[in-house]
This record gives structure tokens, sequence and C-alpha cells, in this order.
């Protein structure tokens, strides 16, 4: 998805959902990227995005807002026009979903254009079978995605920290 769509995309959810990002995710993307300047599938280093693994607003709506800022939840994917790694691989083609096989994906479609991942059968599966929307999410389905994410990352203090401060600027 090219930067312009990306940004359109995160207005949506923004308005969808009467979110903010945290005022501290410039300062962390900009960091991570620095440190991950490549995508991890092809290796592009322009068009770059910093990917949530579980994305930001299934997880500060889901109680865990320092998911946000979490390194652990990052990883770089490009945005360019042929390969759109991010919204390919990091959504499985909607932006409102997520892909929970991501670094796995990035791992077995490395070096694949986006007509080729598209053409290719596990990941036809992975697309049809998409985590819902967090909007058609049951009450306990998003009970249940708060386990998976505190079972996957154990709060780090100084994350929780940080996005409880950086939440705090947003509703003073």
């Amino acid at each position: 998805m090219p930067a312009g769509k990306h940004q359109l995309a995160d207005k949506l959810i923004r308005q969808k959902f009467n979110l903010e990002r945290s005022p501290a995710w410039p300062k962390v993307e900009k960091t991570f990227e620095a440190a991950h300047p490549k995508c991890v599938v092809c290796g592009a280093t322009r068009q770059l995005n910093v990917h949530h693994k579980f994305p930001f607003h299934y997880v500060v709506l889901c109680g865990r807002p320092d998911l946000e800022l979490d390194l652990r939840n990052l990883m770089t994917l490009c945005v360019q026009q042929d390969n759109e790694h991010h919204v390919l691989l990091g959504h499985l083609g909607d932006y409102e979903s997520y892909n929970p096989q991501v670094v796995e994906c990035a791992k077995a479609y490395s070096g694949k254009s986006s007509r080729q991942i598209r053409a290719d059968a596990a990941w036809q599966q992975a697309h049809a079978a998409k985590p819902k929307h967090f909007d058609d999410m049951t009450a306990a389905e998003r009970v249940a995605f708060r386990k998976k994410l505190d079972r996957k990352f154990k709060p780090a203090p100084a994350v929780v920290a940080k996005a409880v401060k950086a939440r705090a600027k947003l509703n003073p």
C-alpha cells in the first residue's frame, strides 16, 4: 500500500474508533526504523513502514496500549507499489485485519513479489481465514485476544510506564 493510502487507512481507524496514536509513537517509530532500516521480506530500504504485528488499535482497545510502543510487537515492512509487503503480509490484504503469522510469512515469502505471494495457495488460505476486524469481534473473542497478547508479550514495566505517561497526555 503506497504511503498515502496507508495514511488514509490510519485516518479511517482513528475516526472509526476515536483513537489517537500515542504521542510517544513517532519517536519509537523513528528509533525502530533507524535500527531496522530494511523490509524484512525483500530488503528494500525505501518506502518503509514500521508495522505492528498486532495492530495498534486492537492492542489499545484490548487494554494493552503498551504494545503500541513495545519493540517486540514491531517489524519493518515496505509499502512499495510493486511489493506492498506491509498490507499484503502484515494485514493479509486488509488493513483492518492482521496476520497472526506475519513473522513466519515474512521468512517464507522472502524475495517474492506481491504477484507471486498473491498467487500462492498458502497465502490465499491465510487471506481467506484472516482474523476478524476488531469491531466484528464478540466480547468473548476480545477477551481471548487479550489473553493471547498477555501470553505472547509479558508486560515490560518500562514500556508500560512509558505508554501510560504518553496516553495521559491524550486525556489530561
